[in-house]
């Protein structure tokens, strides 16, 4: 990525400038991934099942995954809403992410008997928040595109690396397959959003500013809010209790975003 000067304090940054270039947001949006049923095989859990542990994390991962909508809700009520190529990627980033949880929903029905219920627990932003997050990041304005794409940098980082502990974990055959396609959906989805992340938090002190500011008061992983803290206490201690040095990993990559080091997000997220 090219290097670009500090956009001087009284200047919004300017947004035909193009972060990404090489990232075709056209061609992402037309040949996104949408239901992985017909890939799953499910019939593989029901000679091979996996363990309750396992069943426990991607019902947590399935509704962080499917949480994704109401963080989007919040996001385009900004400042982000109005690059046209930004709102096109997040919305085909959310109905992948949507898919994603789909097929975690489908893995643990095969489970369960033929006919249970699907179980989702509900997540709804209440309105006030939505109204309160619209009128403050209007105020702050372009920066806030900022502060989106370094949450989605971060939060992809740190789905992969509880993915690849997971089939570590759990080496299931048909698991493994299942999450591997999942990786690569993240590897090019974290194209776009490092990329963005990087160059706009380069471009303004006041981007930098904001962003250190929300990452800290973020609960992690995004959607965290949908289950009680005990359970993202399970999915921390399962995936990194044994393998803390993936937890300082996470933190050095948070430490390379510009102006967003010493923040040790992942390690006080994880409690470990």
């Amino acid at each position: 990525m090219p290097e670009h000067k500090e956009a001087p304090a009284d200047r919004e940054v300017d947004t035909m400038r193009c972060p990404a270039p090489d990232f075709d947001v056209r061609e992402y949006a037309r040949d996104a991934a949408a239901s992985h049923r017909d890939e799953l095989e499910l019939g593989a859990y029901k000679t091979s099942p996996l363990g309750a542990d396992t069943l426990r994390l991607l019902r947590y991962l399935q509704i962080i995954e499917r949480a994704t909508m109401t963080h989007l809700r919040g996001v385009l009520v900004t400042a982000t809403h109005k690059d046209a190529r930004i709102t096109a990627f997040l919305t085909t980033w959310a109905f992948e992410k949507y898919w994603i949880a789909d097929a975690f929903e489908q893995i643990g029905l095969a489970h369960q008997p033929e006919g249970t219920d699907v179980d989702r627990a509900p997540f709804i932003t209440p309105v006030e928040r939505t109204i309160r997050e619209a009128i403050y990041a209007n105020i702050v304005g372009l920066p806030m595109i900022a502060v989106h794409m370094t949450l989605g940098t971060i939060d992809t980082w740190l789905s992969q690396a509880a993915y690849r502990r997971l089939i570590e974990i759990e080496p299931h055959p048909q698991l493994t397959r299942t999450i591997e396609k999942f990786l690569a959906l993240k590897d090019r989805q974290l194209e776009f959003f490092e990329l963005q992340s990087r160059y706009r938090l380069t471009e303004s002190a006041q981007a930098r500013k904001i962003t250190k500011r929300r990452l800290v008061k973020t609960p992690w992983p995004i959607g965290a809010k949908a289950e009680p803290p005990h359970e993202t206490e399970f999915l921390f201690q399962r995936l990194f209790g044994s393998a803390r040095e993936i937890i300082s990993e996470l933190d050095a990559r948070i430490d390379s975003l510009p102006g967003q080091s010493g923040l040790n997000l992942i390690r006080k997220a994880a409690r470990l």
